[in-house]
């Protein structure tokens, strides 16, 4: 009998949704408004526009920073030094540069409590990122930092997740969320910004029409792809294609990214997974609730704590091994059942460029420890309840 093998990350699509896919090749582009709208709804904003990533979101919000700065001297955005390398890139290609802090072990984010000695005449923004799902104190921040200095939530990989009852990346005056592949929802790629202050409202648009259009060539090209990925992320389709999957998957940093206006087709795909956005939300934060079940007082094993006010919608589940061999054994014993697992970065930032270190000095030891130490568990829809259980039996067999 052949062994499924579960991908790490990955939107369950149906059949609805391939059928959405094809209707929205012919969609009017009105499609895209409608698609704001439910967003809007499910989130509670009131400005909002969709990109084609995350990527692009972030910078277009960083291209208005810039136009609005007090000081022009203002050159700098304040990261994490654990997150994804390719967020350097908008960074960078809107003129400006990133300056790292270091992160909390206990909550795996930004250290909130290192951020009065990063802060200079030069901040432009601060951008708590929510890591794995994981809600990043950002309320606080509202509150201490300054009015030149912008703050920005990268909640790229947490839609879904809340701060007492409020959707991360709507905590902050501005946040952006990508729906691309392996994010908690995703329409093949996309990007959402968001906005509180409606002065900011015509910039943006403007911005975001100044955008390339797909042509339909390429839009058709869009939609096969589509059509392959939900054959993809199945666990037939995973365990049958891996030989073929395995080539597409990312394997060196981005140098560049491509920005281009959301199409008809994301749209008619997203207005589909809206109807099922709550379900699957509350897949990932039902099974995050397992998984720490499972790995909740193993010796050697260190978890994220978590707020009361948190409710969690794993994009993936986070945990440091201690022991480099006891994480080596149990990732193969969950790969031998059919759970892959990912280690994500395995580097901190400082490590993968060297120039974003001040000094020689291991100014970022957390986030080189999680770098090394991390292993990441899949939470998604397609994690049942023989999942979890093969899943705690890998645990009880190496721990």
């Amino acid at each position: 009998m052949m062994n499924l093998r579960i991908p790490t990350a990955g939107t369950p699509y149906n059949f609805a949704d391939i059928f959405a896919c094809i209707k929205g090749i012919l969609s009017p582009k009105s499609k895209i408004h409608n698609f704001e709208e439910e967003i809007k709804k499910y989130l509670k904003v009131r400005n909002l526009l969709l990109v084609n990533s995350g990527t692009t979101a972030c910078f277009l919000l960083l291209k208005l920073f810039k136009r609005y700065r007090k000081n022009s001297i203002q050159d700098e955005v304040i990261i994490p030094a654990y997150t994804a390398p390719s967020l350097l890139l908008p960074i960078e290609k809107a003129g400006l540069k990133g300056v790292l802090i270091d992160i909390d072990i206990k909550t795996f984010n930004m250290d909130v409590s290192k951020l009065n000695n990063a802060i200079s005449d030069k901040t432009l923004a601060i951008m708590p990122i929510h890591m794995f799902g994981i809600p990043c104190e950002t309320e606080s921040l509202n509150k201490i930092i300054k009015d030149n200095i912008f703050i920005i939530e990268d909640a790229a990989s947490s839609l879904g997740s809340k701060i007492n009852n409020k959707h991360t990346g709507t905590i902050a005056p501005f946040g952006f969320y990508s729906l691309n592949r392996g994010k908690n929802i995703s329409t093949f790629t996309g990007g959402i910004l968001t906005w509180k202050n409606e002065k900011y409202t015509e910039i943006l648009k403007k911005f975001r029409d100044e955008l390339p259009e797909l042509s339909k060539k390429q839009k058709r090209q869009m939609a096969l792809k589509f059509i392959a990925l939900t054959i993809a992320v199945r666990p037939i389709g995973y365990t049958l294609l891996n030989f073929l999957i395995s080539r597409f998957k990312y394997t060196e940093l981005h140098t560049d990214f491509d920005s281009f206006q959301y199409t008809s087709i994301q749209a008619a795909i997203g207005i589909n997974l809206w109807k099922r956005v709550n379900s699957l939300s509350k897949k990932r934060i039902v099974n995050g609730k397992k998984l720490i079940a499972i790995f909740r007082n193993i010796d050697g094993i260190i978890l994220p704590e978590l707020k009361q006010e948190y409710n969690v919608a794993f994009n993936q589940f986070p945990i440091l091994i201690e022991d480099l061999k006891q994480c080596e054994n149990l990732e193969k014993e969950l790969l031998k059942n059919g759970i892959e697992t990912s280690h994500l970065y395995e580097k901190s930032l400082d490590e993968i460029f060297p120039y974003l270190k001040k000094d020689d000095s291991n100014k970022f030891k957390s986030a080189n420890y999680l770098a090394k130490h991390l292993l990441l568990i899949p939470p998604h829809a397609q994690i049942n309840n023989k999942s979890i259980n093969k899943i705690h039996t890998c645990v009880k067999n190496i721990f």
